[in-house]
């Protein structure tokens, strides 16, 4: 990784007499962080440029974070996709939460970092590992949750798997996004029919307690 050490820049966000704490210098960290993912990478990723556009010198980087890899974690953390979901008794209402997550304008370009940084990753085993159990295990367990919810409640065959339901659901989600994006006009379907197809799998179960 290619990390030089940070100049000084004309705000380090420290408090000073008379002026009170920046508090966005966290967010604005960030915001650059993903911009420098985004563009050079996990491979490239230089510190001093982030905190050059940011204008956070390295004392106020350094109060928060401790190393360049931790605010490489904290950067994809940010950009996490799946949210934790309430119980709501309801796939298909469940699903929508997730659904909705996904389809945010900034979420797609989130989940490319993330793919990006996979191909890297024997680059960078530990960080890699890190970000697998800080931020894409819990993800995905998430949404594990969701699945193994429903089949609790009958809503799919006993023989069913939640984590593969998961692994369906998101890779679905996945490739309809791949293609809407893609050139021309793809396929004719959307994120909506990816849910509409799940709550439909389930709809078809009948419920333990029915005669």
């Amino acid at each position: 990784m290619a990390i030089r050490k940070a100049a000084r820049s004309t705000d380090d966000g420290s408090r000073r007499a008379g002026r009170p704490p920046d508090t966005t210098l966290e967010q604005r960290v960030l915001r650059e962080a993903r911009a420098e993912l985004v563009s050079a990478g996990v491979d490239a990723f230089s510190l001093t440029a982030t905190l050059r556009r940011a204008r956070v010198g390295n004392s106020g980087f350094y109060r928060r974070w401790s190393s360049a890899q931790e605010l490489i974690i904290d950067a994809f953390a940010s950009i996490a996709t799946w949210p934790e979901v309430p119980d709501l008794g309801d796939l298909r209402q469940e699903l929508r939460l997730l659904v909705e997550a996904f389809d945010r304008p900034d979420a797609w370009a989130g989940l490319q970092i993330l793919f990006t940084f996979a191909g890297q990753a024997a680059r960078h085993p530990d960080l890699y590992t890190r970000v697998q159990q800080q931020v894409i295990v819990p993800g995905n367990q998430r949404v594990v949750a969701v699945f193994e919810r429903a089949c609790a409640r009958g809503e799919f065959p006993r023989s069913a798997d939640p984590k593969g339901l998961a692994a369906a659901f998101i890779g679905a989600l996945t490739v309809v996004e791949q293609w809407s994006s893609g050139p021309g006009d793809g396929l004719d379907i959307g994120v909506d029919s990816v849910l509409a197809t799940f709550v439909a799998l389930a709809d078809g179960v009948t419920p333990p307690d029915a005669g």
